[in-house]
């Protein structure tokens, strides 16, 4: 019973770290690449594409629940679209591109924890997939309603992302081979690995 409710906490946690994750980056993608912007919400450079590929690869479906809930959020409170539907399926498309890309990730390369199993073409091929889901997921739910189909803000969209995912995934996996080469838990395997008699001594 304890355990499931550590489980439940920790998907939770995760839910609120995804949420406030992807704010923050908006924010920061707002102050450094306004003048990018495509058009409301769409930007030639979107580092929160980014963020959302890699809270669900870290998180599966607690990082899908956060997006969709931060998404929520920014698109009824504060980008300004013409209607609800246009506001609710571009939530759903930006949280549900990148969960659907992670199950392919999972299924097709045996993804591990902490993006283990992902080479540098696997990550590349992963976040273009991710980069190209969101988008035409969004556009085509806007066709549905509308009939039409603006390229231009589909393509910026799908560069945007690209870039922001390939930004963000590869800095993450620079820094887990870091955390795994340099942190506190290697330092010690070093330490008190022993040594041959001719290693010189380590303090």
């Amino acid at each position: 019973m304890a355990s499931t409710k550590e489980r439940a906490i920790k998907q939770v946690g995760y839910v609120a770290i995804t949420t406030l994750v992807f704010l923050a980056f908006n924010w920061v993608n707002e102050l450094l690449f306004i003048q990018f912007e495509q058009s409301n919400g769409i930007n030639w450079v979107f580092i929160p594409a980014g963020i959302r590929l890699l809270a669900t690869l870290l998180f599966g479906f607690a990082g899908f629940v956060g997006l969709l809930l931060a998404s929520f959020y920014l698109n009824f409170h504060h980008f300004v679209f013409p209607d609800a539907f246009r506001a609710l399926s571009g939530a759903m498309a930006g949280a549900g591109g990148p969960y659907l890309a992670y199950l392919f990730a999972k299924h097709w390369f045996d993804l591990q924890p902490r993006l283990g199993g992902l080479t540098v073409q696997r990550l590349l091929f992963t976040g273009v997939l991710c980069g190209l889901m969101s988008p035409v997921f969004h556009h085509a739910l806007l066709w549905v309603q509308t009939g039409l189909v603006d390229w231009l803000a589909l393509t910026a969209m799908i560069v945007g992302d690209i870039v922001g995912i390939l930004i963000v995934l590869s800095l993450a996996k620079g820094l887990l081979a870091l955390s795994d080469r340099f942190g506190p838990a290697a330092r010690i395997k070093t330490r008190w690995t022993p040594r041959g008699p001719s290693d010189p001594y380590d303090p």
